[in-house]
């Protein structure tokens, strides 16, 4: 083998390691961006809402915050986005809990305060210990018929791999994308992420297959982070599609302010109906 062969060997050898070191560094530390500062519920105006606290398989806390329902309203299981706090995407929801219907968001691990390293794996255990162990944690039991799914954005990747394997009456999923990865290639300029990364890559798409569930998509016309056309694409994936609602005035975050609220509880009283007693 000449010298000039083997500098060129030893040259590729060198650009895989740092670029696979790049990609380890990234999946670690450059995906998510989760507002700072721990919260309490009594910090955004929910005075009447509990914190949970208890654990997932592997050991790590777990923490999520509970507005109970009145009567036989369903619960609103919420996975909110990258980039964002756990109190506000629990305020949003005021509405709704006023009504009587029961919400609960999962504070995700490594965030705001919270212990652990934030990944898509422990996401995922985290929200399999919040559904499996829920009726012990409220006292008292809240069939799948009566569970509603909602996940925003990044949220999306996590509530729908729970939701692909655990039952709920009917899953929404808002502002998400067709896979996460895709965000982040078009962020940074067409990078092959989706074919490099081999985790933290939440494809929302497959999860999607695997959910029986009425499923509702919602997404905002105006939204410069993920294209309406994966929106179209996942509800065309869902094999019980629901509905897809396009907002003419959202983007990718103030959908609140656009009729968000109105079309969950339009969908909640369809799929799980009930009363607040």
């Amino acid at each position: 083998m000449s010298m000039i062969i083997k500098i060129a060997a030893i040259a590729l050898i060198v650009l895989a390691v740092v670029v696979f070191l790049a990609l380890l560094a990234f999946q670690n530390y450059g995906v998510y961006r989760f507002t700072a500062g721990p919260q309490t519920p009594e910090d955004v105006g929910l005075d009447g809402v509990e914190v949970l606290e208890f654990t997932a398989s592997d050991g790590q806390p777990v923490r999520a915050w509970l507005a109970r329902a009145q009567g036989d309203r369903p619960y609103l299981f919420n996975f909110y986005g990258n980039s964002a706090a756990i109190g506000e995407s629990m305020a949003q929801f005021t509405p709704l809990i006023d009504a009587g219907y029961g919400v609960v968001t999962m504070q995700y691990r490594g965030t705001q305060g919270f212990a652990g390293q934030p990944t898509e794996m422990g996401f995922a255990a985290d929200a399999l210990a919040l559904y499996d162990r829920f009726d012990q944690l409220i006292g008292e039991t809240v069939p799948p018929e009566k569970r509603v799914l909602n996940g925003f954005s990044l949220g999306a990747g996590v509530g729908s791999r729970l939701a692909a394997n655990r039952p709920f009456a009917g899953v929404i999923l808002v502002s998400a994308p067709y896979r996460t990865c895709q965000y982040f290639e078009r962020r940074y300029r067409g990078a092959p992420l989706c074919r490099l990364m081999w985790r933290e890559r939440y494809d929302i798409v497959d999860h999607l297959r695997g959910i029986e569930s009425p499923v509702l998509i919602v997404h905002g016309a105006r939204d410069a982070s993920v294209p309406v056309s994966e929106a179209e694409a996942n509800y065309a994936a869902a094999p019980n599609p629901w509905g897809l609602r396009l907002l003419e005035e959202g983007g990718h975050a103030n959908l609140a302010k656009h009729g968000l609220t109105d079309i969950t509880q339009e969908f909640m009283d369809a799929v799980a109906p009930g009363n607040s007693g």
